[in-house]
């Protein structure tokens, strides 16, 4: 989801919920409704994340989880405030072509109440930079010979193709999982986000 937060922020997030089918959708929805109610608090993103894994421990009894990363994009002082509860390493790819993981953050949702608060960190955005956001139907995209697809191949279009618009580098990710894939049958959900600095 993409949810602004006043003239010069944007929420941005992105899960995977353990499961599939119509459970795991409305899992999913729950928790969207539940992030876009709880963003006008005006909390720290550590102290969000928290409330949404209360809820959803609540709500799942511990039963389902879900890998989750969200962050504030500030246009104005161009940062990038984020946490990442068990989910996906985003890359963010600078300008100048260096690659940065995105990793602080916590466990997965939904487990357990939280115990030790979630660590929130800030990364300086450029213009040029590029952030990549997927779940692991991406990277665990099967081959018929059952070979994962890696993240080591998203890394090499991101580096080869990281100067062009974000609609282009989702365009030619799917189409390289695409054939990766050979025709195999889709084993999971294959979702991504692209944002470019302009």
């Amino acid at each position: 989801d993409v949810i602004a937060a006043g003239e010069n922020r944007h929420v941005i997030a992105i899960g995977d919920v353990s499961g599939k089918g119509t459970p795991a959708a409305l899992l999913m929805a729950s928790i969207q409704a539940s992030i876009r109610a709880l963003v006008p608090l005006n909390l720290s993103l550590s102290e969000l994340t928290q409330r949404v894994n209360g809820l959803m421990c609540e709500n799942t009894g511990g039963n389902k989880f879900v890998t989750f990363f969200w962050g504030f994009v500030d246009t104005e002082t161009m940062t990038l405030n984020y946490v990442n509860a068990g989910h996906n390493y985003p890359y963010l790819m600078h300008a100048h072509g260096s690659i940065q993981r995105l990793d602080k953050g916590g466990m997965i949702l939904g487990v357990m109440k939280t115990m030790i608060p979630y660590e929130e960190a800030t990364v300086k955005l450029s213009h040029g930079d590029l952030l990549v956001l997927f779940t692991d139907g991406v990277s665990e995209a099967m081959s018929r010979d059952s070979i994962e697809y890696g993240e080591e191949r998203i890394e090499a279009i991101l580096k080869k193709h990281g100067n062009e618009s974000a609609q282009h580098i989702i365009d030619l990710l799917h189409k390289d999982i695409l054939h990766h894939a050979e025709g195999a049958q889709q084993s999971d959900d294959i979702t991504m986000m692209v944002l470019k600095v302009s």
